[in-house]
């Protein structure tokens, strides 16, 4: 133990800060900071993969059991503020009810946090007291703690995929950036010859004949610079449609609960990365660092005019690489907080408009809009900062780079007074260093924006190296069938587990069912039970941890979740319509939709007399997400829309919650004769007794029981309910 303290304060000691991309990681994260303090190097992508917290978050006791599993011993405490000091850091603090930060260390009455969600920040004693439970857990590693790296490799090719083009392109800028050098080396002999040449004997036919090779020169060094630029703006629209194609491929293949776990603007602000990713890599990065490795032709040339006054020059571009790699770290800590500040204001406003209705008649305008100023002021804040950072470190580049060319310029007419320059001489010479400083500033540049882009690519790593959801392909030997008027088959659930996080209870705990061919089977039970879980599992969007669900004795891994989807229609709780005409929706946005079909599951559906009254009938348009519909309109179009896939199965949750009793009936009656299964999540006495089965969900296990039973059992409930009352 000794030795790895040893090891620990040589080596490690520095506390990093790792980001929580989830709300409910902070735990996880503020758990990675501590074991990368004390050696074991790891970041969030392998910490999520290694150990699954629920969407609800992860209590006390979760994080304490986490711990164990990377090797660190930990002791929970209650203290108070004035005893913080006391505690061994870093160390976790409960803050706020409902979030871990890490305490990295007290001093005076301040303490300084990393924030997994917020970032470093210091706070005082006062602002502390609001926020802090009194419940800290110190960590420390144990006998068995390992000194190691354990983090996922960020390459480019794992962030954006496949690209083509890439070689030619790359070869075409290489050779216009040759020739673009060598027409570059040329221009400042210009000046010196005119000076040294052309002035001092009055040869007029000498300097026509260096006007016009020069003025050819530049014309051709313009087409080339032109040349290029187009080269370089076609390679960048390509890679840009192949990059962001390959990442929106790989995003929408991830499982749902990715999606669930995150906010909406937070995906957006990730999902840009890839933008700027691109606009470094293709715009300036390529051209920047080849124009820079060539100016070592620069520096020759520099030498042979004067070895001295070249690393005058030499000593005057270290000093402005070191500014820049000095200011990296600075600069990039505030960029990406700037970033996540401006990803969590797009996040309320997006929120807050999708919501807009219960804001209105809640009557909650002010403190949402409050609410959005506070994270507008702290995103505006974040930009000032950096802002600032810019201008003091511009600043610095500006003064160094206008003396040292005052300092040069200076030197170099000492040598002309001393007989060693000509004029020409130095202006050439001045011309060559200009160039040097300007390419070889260009290329320390290129250098630092590509390792700040390690900062945007680890927020699109969120997305790219996240597993897609698995077996979505069919095992290979398996032919699927693709007559559409396939019968039903047997549905088995055997023996199925799971739950949201590797810390919580079990949501379906061993559930066993069997659903025959074309049976209609109704899943009851009281709220939050786990029915639209079991749906959502059965669907192929949740995935067990255990047991097999087979459909025609085959496990739908083995058939693969794209093949089984393509067979199941579904209406659940939170659906939506997208932006289109109601045909459209309908169809799902077919790229040959079938009217009569659409027609008839409309009227399956008991919706199309109510289109037919619709201005435009079916190219009625829906409004955002269906806003310009009823709750009930807006159900028999998301049915419509799940029997025009003509499904062989049925998943119905909660699908006709909004429709008055007449529709209800006629609904249930039409889905009655037709020849697939159904299986209805439902509360309503009249779905549930259309179903040929009722199955009861309770304490995630399933059981059948009649509809007597089940509402006699209903009204013994409401007795008691007005006995106890």
């Amino acid at each position: 133990m000794l030795l790895l303290e040893k090891l620990n304060f040589k080596w490690f000691n520095r506390l990093p800060l790792i980001r929580q991309s989830q709300a409910a990681e902070c735990g996880l994260a503020c758990l990675g900071m501590i074991a990368n303090y004390h050696g074991h190097e790891i970041d969030m992508i392998t910490l999520r993969r290694q150990f699954s917290t629920s969407l609800k978050g992860a209590t006390l006791s979760d994080v304490i059991g986490i711990a164990q599993q990377l090797n660190m011993s930990s002791r929970a405490l209650r203290v108070d503020l004035e005893e913080l000091s006391k505690l061994r850091t870093p160390c976790i603090l409960h803050w706020e009810l409902n979030h871990f930060v890490v305490l990295k260390k007290v001093r005076g009455n301040k303490i300084t946090l990393h924030d997994p969600a917020r970032g470093i920040r210091e706070v005082t004693f006062k602002e502390a007291s609001n926020t802090f439970t009194g419940v800290a857990l110190e960590l420390v590693p144990s006998s068995t703690f390992e000194v190691k790296e354990e983090k996922a490799r960020i390459s480019m090719r794992k962030l954006v995929g496949s690209v083509t083009g890439v070689k030619s392109a790359f070869v075409q800028v290489l050779i216009l950036s040759v020739a673009l050098e060598l027409f570059g080396v040329l221009s400042p002999f210009f000046m010196q010859w005119v000076m040294d040449m052309v002035l001092v004997s009055a040869d007029y036919s000498l300097l026509t004949l260096l006007g016009v090779g020069f003025m050819m020169i530049a014309l051709f060094q313009t087409i080339i610079s032109a040349l290029r630029s187009w080269v370089m703006s076609w390679f960048s629209s390509q890679l840009s449609v192949q990059w962001t194609i390959n990442v929106c491929h790989h995003m929408l293949k991830l499982p749902l609960d990715w999606f669930e776990s995150r906010h909406v603007g937070d995906i957006l602000s990730r999902y840009a990365s890839l933008n700027t990713i691109q606009s470094t890599l293709t715009t300036r990065f390529i051209s920047t660092v080849l124009d820079g490795v060539m100016s070592i032709v620069t520096v020759v040339m520099l030498f042979i005019y004067n070895a001295k006054l070249a690393w005058l020059v030499i000593g005057l571009f270290v000093v402005y690489a070191l500014l820049r790699f000095m200011a990296y770290d600075p600069v990039r800590r505030a960029n990406e907080e700037q970033i996540i500040s401006s990803a969590r204001t797009q996040s309320s406003l997006l929120e807050t408009l999708r919501g807009i209705q219960a804001v209105k008649t809640n009557n909650k305008q002010v403190p949402r809009l409050a609410a959005y100023m506070n994270l507008m002021v702290d995103s505006t804040n974040k930009g000032i900062v950096m802002q600032k950072l810019n201008i003091l470190f511009g600043s610095a580049q500006g003064l160094l780079t206008s003396v040292g060319r005052v300092a040069l310029v200076w030197l170099a007419a000492l040598q002309v007074l001393d007989g060693n320059f000509s004029a020409g001489m130095l202006t050439a010479f001045i011309s060559f260093s200009d160039q040097f400083m300007s390419r070889g500033a260009g290329l320390i540049n290129a250098i630092i924006d590509f390792r700040m882009l390690r900062m945007h690519g680890e927020r699109l790593a969120d997305i790219v190296l996240s597993e897609t959801e698995a077996s979505s392909e069919a095992s290979p030997g398996l032919v699927h069938t693709t007559d559409e008027h396939q019968p039903a088959q047997d549905i088995v659930l055997s023996d199925i587990k799971f739950r949201y996080g590797s810390t919580d209870a079990w949501v379906i705990d061993g559930a066993n069912l069997t659903i025959r061919a074309g049976e209609s089977i109704a899943i009851v039970g009281p709220s939050g039970q786990g029915k639209t879980t079991l749906a959502k599992v059965i669907l192929g969007l949740l995935h067990p941890e255990s047991g097999t669900i087979t459909v025609g004795g085959i496990d739908i891994k083995q058939t693969g979740l794209s093949h089984h989807r393509d067979r199941i229609g579904c209406v659940m709780q939170d659906d939506i319509l997208f932006s289109g005409s109601i045909s459209e929706n309908i169809s799902f946005f077919d790229n040959e939709p079938d009217h009569a079909k659409i027609t008839r599951v409309a009227r399956l559906a008991q919706i199309h007399g109510d289109i037919m009254k619709m201005p435009m009938n079916y190219q009625s348009l829906v409004g955002d997400m269906g806003s310009f519909l009823s709750g009930g309109q807006l159900q028999r179009i998301l049915l419509a829309r799940a029997l025009y896939r003509d499904p062989q199965i049925l998943v119905l949750d909660e699908a006709t919650s909004h429709l008055d009793i007449s529709n209800e009936a006629k609904i249930n009656d039409s889905i009655k004769r037709m020849n697939i299964t159904r299986i209805i999540i439902a509360h309503r006495p009249e779905t549930i007794r259309s179903a040929d089965k009722i199955v009861m969900m309770h304490n995630g296990t399933l059981s059948e029981v009649t509809a007597e039973q089940l509402f006699v059992r209903a009204d013994n409930s409401k007795e008691m309910e007005i006995t106890h009352g």
